[in-house]
């Protein structure tokens, strides 16, 4: 049987929180899946013997790692937890109930009663400003089991076996002692400590290929030159000032190179690009140092080889032969070997198996493998499937934190006839079939383009303000005699500061992160002993700002308002928001408003509100406000979910059953076509906004013309 080679590349990686000036951490997020996720996942491999794997360590997660181990560290949250709760301040405590439940809380709140009870007491959706009001509720018990149920959560449930005490812990379920925190603090230390020394171990014994990434995870094309950004994207708006420091790009690649070999003792073969991001300029960075592979996405293969269709109408691969195979990039008498992730299963992983049952997702799974290997049998002679994704960010959505899909799978896999896992450059070496790559398409795994990090206008403010501070420091330190300063702006470059500016991210911590990226512009000034310029104490972040949809409205729409789905076409054609809500800070926002549909016909707009209702028994007293800003007036309509009435100056039908569907004469409005209204959403309980859509700002809708269907049509 023809069979195909499978190999999993997990990419771990954490933006830098730390403050150097001040030497805080802001976010606790490399100390929580350093509990939950770093060790186990390697760890796993033991129990399945012929499993190999491929894992990226990004050096800026690295560097905190080694930081973390003693927990002796200076981090915000770490100090709160050690406080006893006599000695919590007024902030504290405020600080302790809006963070502390920051978990997935089906799979990491729900199974410790205690930690749901103390949720549902703080109120499921509770906005900030609401905190301060009820902290007074909450006795020194309540506060110190909460301390204590943050950390435990965050710990992988597979070590709950392994050290009696957090089956103590978890057995004993409240009422909290200090010396409990002490039990938490060891096991913390013990797991920490033993991370990095584990896959040296699993690499030593060629279980797993250790790779790495430019140092604070920068888009390396767009540090070569932000211009780069027009090759996917020909009409995007670019930053004010333009960047390009290609020496910049060239340091993060070595600096990273040389870290990770300092750290884990050697140096690796290959490396993730961060964010899959390429181009012709950096794949000559990666040559010139001397990296032998990189992984990306399958899209900037097909754009590189300016390929039309790819996947057929069940998702597979038309001309397998052309992904599943590595390819090689030549210039200047130097090479590099790029593999292209399979997007469909890596996705599939990342997002969706996660609402399925486990083995009904490894099923799913194993399933698309076999058609693969099927489909590619005898046209290339060792057909590499690759599936890469973010190795921790997606396994608090899954149950049993996802250890119960992944050992499916990887049973399935080891049974299978025809299925070999490897690492990629031990592929590499027993293969020697490679397609050839003339041109490289500058994108990123993400719509093989650059719009999550530039584009919008708070990215492109970012843009500048980085560019600005990085030529003030070549003018005052040419020679990099202030190392700290020039840390400084290497950190400022990472891409998660620019991955939260903008509408397509949301979280509650989005202005933790915009502090963070101006106070590394502001410490280059700092280190330097200048005085800090105003504009870096100025957020970039903006409230009031129209909002991208996904999709805009394309035909006329003539939805029933019921409250229901009524049919699946009447909301097709619609424009579409997605949810973000209030969440994590590396993670899918909770939000209780999922996604919001609009759309109008020649008379009416129409709005379509889908919820979350998991919680929705919970939430008395709730209620929809529609804000809508015409020419001239503003509107508000609130419409009360437990009896359907409705406030309105307007004439407005309303009905919330499974979904909120909504209808307004645009004439009542004072609206006629090509005039403008801004909307937006919110949803309060007991007058307190708890959700809004869109999350910041507003949405623009235009009053469509007579004619907007034949209009959209030649579009």
């Amino acid at each position: 049987m023809d069979g195909i080679c499978i190999s999993f590349l997990w990419h771990m990686h954490q933006p830098y929180y730390k403050n150097t000036f001040t030497g805080e951490y802001l976010l606790p997020w490399t100390l929580l899946h350093g509990t939950k996720d770093y060790y186990d996942m390697g760890a796993m491999l033991k129990d399945f013997p012929g499993m190999k794997q491929n894992f990226n360590f990004v050096p800026s997660l690295l560097e905190q790692l080694v930081d973390y181990e003693d927990l002796d560290v200076k981090d915000v949250y770490l100090e709160v937890f050690r406080k006893h709760p006599s000695d919590l301040t007024e902030g504290d405590k405020v600080f302790l109930l809006g963070n502390f439940f920051n978990a997935n809380w089906e799979n990491m709140i729900r199974p410790f009663p205690r930690y749901y009870e103390l949720l549902a007491k703080r109120g499921f959706y509770c906005p900030r400003e609401g905190i301060p009001k009820i902290t007074g509720y909450f006795s020194e018990d309540e506060l110190r089991d909460l301390q204590i149920f943050f950390f435990l959560a965050w710990t992988d449930p597979s070590f709950f076996a392994a050290y009696e005490g957090l089956g103590y812990l978890k057995d004993k379920g409240r009422r909290f002692s200090e010396e409990d925190k002490d039990i938490l603090r060891g096991i913390q230390k013990d797991i920490l400590k033993g991370t990095l020394p584990l896959y040296k171990e699993l690499a030593a014994q060629g279980i797993v290929e250790l790779s790495t990434s430019a140092f604070y995870h920068p888009i390396i094309p767009l540090l070569i030159d932000s211009e780069a950004a027009r090759e996917a994207m020909p009409g995007v708006n670019l930053p004010e000032v333009p960047f390009a420091w290609p020496r910049d790009a060239s340091h993060q690649i070595s600096s990273g190179l040389d870290f990770f070999e300092r750290i884990m003792g050697v140096r690796p073969a290959g490396m993730w690009p961060p964010e899959g991001s390429v181009s012709e300029g950096a794949l000559e960075l990666y040559m010139e140092q001397g990296v032998r592979w990189l992984a990306t996405d399958e899209d900037i293969l097909f754009e590189s080889l300016r390929w039309g269709t790819r996947r057929d109408e069940r998702g597979f691969v038309m001309n397998p032969e052309v992904l599943y195979k590595p390819y090689r990039y030549e210039k200047n008498d130097r090479d590099i070997t790029v593999i292209f992730r399979d997007q469909s299963l890596s996705d599939l992983i990342s997002f969706h198996y996660s609402r399925s049952d486990a083995k009904e997702a490894a099923g799913d799974c194993l399933g698309r493998l076999r058609t693969i290997r099927s489909s590619v049998g005898g046209k290339i002679a060792r057909p590499l499937v690759m599936i890469a994704m973010d190795g921790e960010n997606a396994w608090e959505s899954y149950k049993n934190d996802g250890r119960d899909f992944l050992s499916y799978l990887y049973e399935g896999i080891l049974r299978e006839d025809g299925m070999t896992p490897v690492t990629i450059s031990e592929y590499l070496e027993a293969s020697k079939d490679r397609g050839n790559l003339s041109h490289c398409h500058a994108g990123s795994w993400i719509g093989h383009n650059f719009s999550i990090w530039i584009g919008h206008s708070e990215d492109n403010s970012a843009w500048s303000q980085l560019a600005r501070t990085r030529r003030f420091l070549e003018k005052e330190d040419p020679d990099k005699k202030n190392r700290m300063a020039w840390e400084s702006i290497y950190i400022a470059e990472g891409s998660d500061w620019f991955w939260w500016y903008g509408d397509e991210h949301s979280s509650d911590s989005d202005e933790v992160f915009d502090l963070l990226f101006r106070e590394n512009l502001a410490n280059v000034y700092r280190y330097l002993g200048k005085e800090v310029p105003d504009m870096l104490s100025i957020p970039i972040i903006t409230e009031d700002r129209a909002a991208r949809p996904v999709r805009e409205p394309v035909n006329f729409l003539g939805p029933v308002i019921d409250g229901r789905v009524t049919n699946y076409f009447e909301w097709i054609g619609s424009g579409f928001i997605e949810g973000k809500g209030h969440g994590t800070a590396m993670h899918e926002a909770v939000s209780v408003i999922k996604d919001c549909y609009y759309g109008f016909n020649e008379s009416n707009l129409f709005l379509r509100i889908d919820l979350d209702k998991r919680f929705m028994n919970e939430m008395n007293g709730a209620a929809f406000e529609i804000a809508i800003i015409g020419k001239e007036d503003e509107y508000k309509i609130e419409y009360h979910v437990h009896d359907g009435s409705v406030e309105a100056a307007v004439p407005v039908q309303a009905v919330f059953e499974e979904i909120l569907e909504l209808s307004v004469p645009f004439s009542a409005l004072g609206l006629g076509p090509k005039d403008k209204a801004d909307v937006w959403l919110s949803l309060k309980i007991n007058e307190m906004i708890i959700d809004r859509m869109p999350q910041r700002g507003y949405l623009v809708i235009t009053v469509p013309s007579e004619t907007f269907e034949a209009e959209m049509w030649y579009v």
